[in-house]
């Protein structure tokens, strides 16, 4: 069928990797955007106090981003339905979801303007604090439903046939707050709410190019008459994307607990270090999730077809395809993070931030193949309707190993035990991932 024909297609290994190139460019670019971008701008021109309020502001930024996987669990129904020859339906779902999507972030950010300077306070604004994170969140609160609308878009870029589209668009978004963060923070001197400001033109930017792209009927998904029960398709929606809800919930639970810990055991210097050491972890880990953004559609179409044969060649496929994108993570993190560390810290940044920082890097690398491993596996039986595997193992990751270890390291170790935090829990979740991998094995082939 037309309407199914991009993600429905039966892949080589080298046809699947150049599918995928552009959602892991696309990530890698947006990890590369909210670190180098927001970040850099601000602690090389307002200073290491903005660095660490922005670190601050970010668990509720990320915990409205996990809002939003709740909403993104329809593309897993969508692409499943397109599998069974359902286009249609798919249409009428991921129309229903943006609309809900939208209510939902205005409803959000009315609330985020009454009730700003608790949620400050419970963040962790200390009173030197408090002005940076004010100033931020005054401006970013405005686009939250902007924010929760294109992360939907982003997502089904892929089911809609045009993998592509995430790329240019999160290229797009770089370039506007590259831009608009040069001329609010470097020319204007505009400080947080410089930032705050580039985030919305860029937003608003992609927000209008998604909407110009879906409403377009030759896009294999496009927007048509919603479901007359939209709630019914949100309830569908809610049980595919609470596995990636609960994982990011827990990364926004766990670095505000994080957070909490290093202003107990190194005060407002160690927020900086960690805050630099998390965005530059992150972004070499977003390929990954690209990665498995790419093709968990196609295993879902399959899972729709009931084609055994073809879910086990795709698994196959995309283990062979995570192992070299793990290696080629790992050489370009060891080439690259000293460099990233030089741009982030000014020449007057403090001895004891620089020392953070670079032991921190240091560290990071040995969890990111096993990180690599977990969220393959986490992702592929979700696509494959295993929710409740899904959400074991991101519970065991996310949760008990990642929160375990933040809580337990530092007090025995000290600031270094915030460093080890994440590959020891990355290590302890991979031992469940091996479990329900060898549960499974019998069931699908490919991971024998």
């Amino acid at each position: 069928m037309n309407q199914t024909k991009t993600i429905g297609k039966d892949y080589t290994t080298r046809e699947l990797i150049r599918f995928a190139a552009p959602p892991i460019l696309a990530q890698f670019s947006m990890s590369l955007l909210s670190t180098l971008d927001d970040g850099l701008f601000l602690s090389r021109f307002v200073g290491t106090n903005a660095l660490a309020a922005f670190s601050i502001a970010m668990p509720i930024f990320m915990f409205f981003m996990a809002i939003s996987e709740l909403f993104n669990g329809a593309s897993v129904l969508c692409s499943t339905k397109m599998g069974e020859g359902k286009g249609e339906e798919a249409n009428k779902n991921f129309t229903s979801i943006v609309i809900l999507a939208a209510l939902f972030g205005c409803i959000v950010m009315v609330l985020g303007l009454i009730f700003m300077d608790p949620f400050i306070r419970f963040l962790g604004g200390t009173d030197i604090l408090f002005p940076y994170v004010k100033q931020f969140m005054s401006v970013s609160v405005w686009y939250i439903p902007l924010i929760l609308v294109n992360h939907i878009f982003a997502r089904f870029y892929v089911p809609a046939g045009n993998s592509r589209m995430s790329l240019y668009t999160t290229l797009t978004s770089a370039f506007l707050n590259f831009f608009f963060d040069w001329v609010f923070i470097v020319n204007m001197g505009l400080g947080m709410i410089g930032g705050s400001l580039a985030n919305l033109i860029a937003n608003i930017v992609v927000f209008i190019i998604g909407m110009l792209f879906f409403i377009r009927k030759s896009s294999e998904i496009h927007f048509a008459k919603p479901d007359s029960n939209m709630f019914s398709t949100l309830w569908q929606s809610v049980k595919f994307g609470f596995p990636p809800f609960l994982t990011n919930v827990a990364v926004a639970v766990n670095s505000f607990i994080a957070n909490h810990v290093l202003l107990y055991v190194g005060g407002e210097e160690s927020v900086s270090a960690y805050t630099i050491i998390n965005n530059i972890q992150f972004m070499f880990m977003s390929g990954l999730w690209g990665l498995t953004g790419a093709v968990t559609p196609i295993v879902s179409y399959a899972y729709g077809e009931q084609n055994r044969a073809k879910i086990n060649k795709i698994l196959r496929q995309i283990i062979t395809i995570t192992t070299g994108l793990i290696v080629i993570i790992i050489l370009l993190y060891f080439f690259g993070k000293t460099p990233l560390l030089m741009l982030y810290l000014k020449s007057d940044a403090s001895e004891a931030v620089r020392q953070m920082a670079d032991h921190g890097l240091t560290i990071a690398p040995m969890g990111f193949l096993f990180f690599g491993y977990n969220v393959l596996a986490i992702d592929t039986f979700l696509a494959l309707h295993e929710k409740k595997t899904s959400t074991i193992l991101s519970i065991l990751e996310n949760v008990v190993c990642a929160n375990l270890t933040m809580l337990t390291l530092p007090y025995l170790f000290g600031i270094p035990g915030v460093w080890f935090a994440f590959p020891v829990g990355e290590i302890l979740t991979f031992a469940g991932t091996l479990f329900f991998v060898l549960r499974n094995r019998n069931k699908y082939s490919a991971i024998s």
